[in-house]
C-alpha cells in the first residue's frame, strides 16, 4: 500500500475512536455543568438546544428564561416566562402558571398584562368568565375556563377561594426560589410563614425519638407546608429540603390573618391539612410504625380517634381495665408507677411520638400505670380490636411494642429493688 492509501485509510480513524455524539442527556448534562460553573452563556446556549429538541419540556423552558435574565436580555426573559405561564394555564396546572407570573412581576413590575391575567384567573374561578385570557396572544391556544376550574379544584389551598379572595391571596403572595438539596426552614427556626409550591418537589422530615431523620410528607407542585409552626405559632419542628429546583410562594402571618378574617373558611382549611399532616409527622417518628410503609401509614390513621384532655387530667388509672392504647400527638403526660403500701416506685414523663396503653392490649391484665395530663394534651387513641387488626397485616408493630413493654417492665422492676424499705 503506497504511502497516500496508508493516510486515507487512517484517516477514518483516531486514536481514541470517533468523537461521541451528543444526545439530548449529554446536552443536558453539559448544560448543568456549565450553570453550576457559572458559565451563563454557554449554559443558555446549551440549554436552548435542549429546548429545541424537548419544545414541550417547560422546566427546561423557564431555565432558558432563567439564564436570559442572568445574562441581561430581560425583554426576551419575561417574553419566554409569558409563554410558559400561558401554557401552564392552558392545562389547568393553575399555582405554577402564578409562580411563573411572579416571576414576571419581579423582572419587570410594570407587567400589567400579566397583573390583568391573574385578575383574570380569580375571576374565572368566580365562574364570571366562560373563557379565561391569560395574556393570550395570536396563535396561541385559550385557556379553557373548566381547565383552570379544575386545576384550582385540585390545588387544597385554593380550592375554596374565587373571585375578589382569590385575587388578595394571589397578590399577597411571595416568592422564593430554592436550589435542589436547599433547606428551607430548619427546626429551631420560627413559623413566619404559610408555603406553596408553586413548582418543584419539597420533602418534609424529623427526627425521631431515637434521632434519625425520617421522611414523613413529600409534596409537589400545589401542595402547601408549613402550617403547623404557622398555625401553633411556635418554631419549626421539622425541616423541609426541596428535593429539585423549586419556586415557592410564601404569605406572611399578617397577610394570611387579615384575609382570614374576611374569609373564615380559609383557615378551617389549613387546620384540617395541620390535623392531617401532624399524623404524617407522628407515625414517622413514632417507633411502632417504623415497619410499616410510608404509603400504608395514612391509611392506619383512619383507625385513631383524637382525644384532648386538660392539664391535670386522668388519662388511665393503674387496676382499670385496659381498651385502649394511646399516642401522644401533642404536649405531655406524666407516668406513675405504686409500689408496696401505695408508695410511688416510678414516675416519667413522655411527650410527643410516645405511646402507652400496650401491657392491657397484649396480655388481657388491669392497667400497670396511672397516666395524667401534665398541660394540654392531644392523644390518639386505638382501641384493642384496631390494634389487633393492625398488629396482624403488620407484625413488627406488635414486635415493636412487645420490646418496649419489657423494657418498660424491667424499669418498674429496678425501680422497685432501689426503693427504700
Amino acid at each position: 500500500m503506497c504511502r497516500l492509501q496508508m493516510h486515507c485509510a487512517m484517516s477514518k480513524f483516531t486514536l481514541f475512536g470517533d468523537s461521541p455524539k451528543k444526545t439530548g442527556k449529554n446536552i443536558r448534562e453539559q448544560a448543568t455543568q456549565a450553570l453550576l460553573a457559572g458559565n451563563y452563556p454557554e449554559a443558555l446556549a446549551l440549554f436552548t438546544q435542549y429546548h429545541s429538541k424537548h419544545p414541550d419540556d417547560l422546566r427546561i423552558y423557564a431555565k432558558v428564561a432563567e439564564l436570559k435574565e442572568k445574562t441581561g436580555d430581560t425583554h426576551g426573559a419575561v417574553e419566554d416566562y409569558g409563554k410558559i405561564a400561558r401554557a401552564y394555564a392552558a392545562e389547568g396546572y393553575v399555582v405554577q402558571a402564578i409562580a411563573v407570573s411572579k416571576l414576571i412581576l419581579r423582572i419587570d413590575p410594570e407587567q400589567t398584562a400579566i397583573q390583568e391575567s391573574l385578575k383574570a384567573l380569580s375571576e374565572t374561578r368566580g365562574g364570571s368568565s366562560d373563557d379565561f385570557a391569560f395574556a393570550v396572544v395570536k396563535g396561541e391556544p385559550a385557556p379553557s375556563a373548566d381547565k383552570v376550574r379544575a386545576g384550582l379544584a385540585s390545588t387544597p389551598l385554593l380550592s375554596g377561594m374565587s373571585g375578589e379572595q382569590l385575587e388578595s391571596f394571589i397578590d399577597s403572595l411571595q416568592l422564593r426560589n430554592v436550589d435542589a438539596g436547599e433547606q428551607i426552614y430548619r427546626t429551631g427556626e420560627p413559623g413566619a410563614h404559610l408555603y406553596l409550591i408553586g413548582m418543584g418537589k419539597v420533602s418534609l422530615q424529623a427526627t425521631d425519638v431515637q434521632g434519625r431523620k425520617q421522611v414523613f410528607s413529600q409534596l409537589k407542585e400545589g401542595d402547601f407546608f408549613g402550617e403547623r409552626s404557622f398555625m401553633s405559632r411556635i418554631d419549626h419542628k421539622d425541616e423541609a429540603i426541596a428535593e429539585t429546583e423549586c419556586s415557592i410562594l410564601m404569605v406572611d402571618r399578617t397577610t394570611f390573618d387579615n384575609w382570614v378574617e374576611k374569609y373564615p373558611d380559609m383557615r378551617k382549611t389549613v387546620e384540617d391539612f395541620y390535623r392531617q399532616r401532624v399524623l404524617k409527622r407522628l407515625l414517622a417518628i413514632t417507633p411502632v410504625f417504623e415497619g410499616v410503609p410510608e404509603d400504608a401509614r395514612m391509611v392506619l390513621v383512619e383507625k385513631f380517634t383524637l382525644r384532648t384532655f386538660e392539664d391535670g387530667d386522668i388519662i388511665m388509672r393503674e387496676g382499670e381495665v385496659g381498651e385502649t392504647f394511646y399516642l401522644i400527638r401533642s404536649g405531655l403526660v406524666t407516668l406513675m408507677v405504686a409500689g408496696p403500701a401505695n408508695k410511688q416506685a416510678l414516675q416519667a414523663t413522655l411527650g410527643e411520638g410516645d405511646f402507652f396503653g400496650e401491657v392491657a392490649l397484649l396480655t388481657g391484665r388491669p392497667r400497670t400505670a396511672t397516666i395524667h395530663a401534665k398541660g394540654p394534651v392531644e392523644l390518639m387513641e386505638l382501641s384493642r380490636s384496631d390494634f389487633d387488626t393492625i398488629t396482624e397485616a403488620y407484625p413488627s408493630v406488635r414486635k415493636v411494642v412487645q420490646e418496649y413493654m419489657r423494657k418498660r417492665a424491667k424499669e418498674t422492676i429496678d425501680a422497685l429493688r432501689h426503693q427504700p424499705k
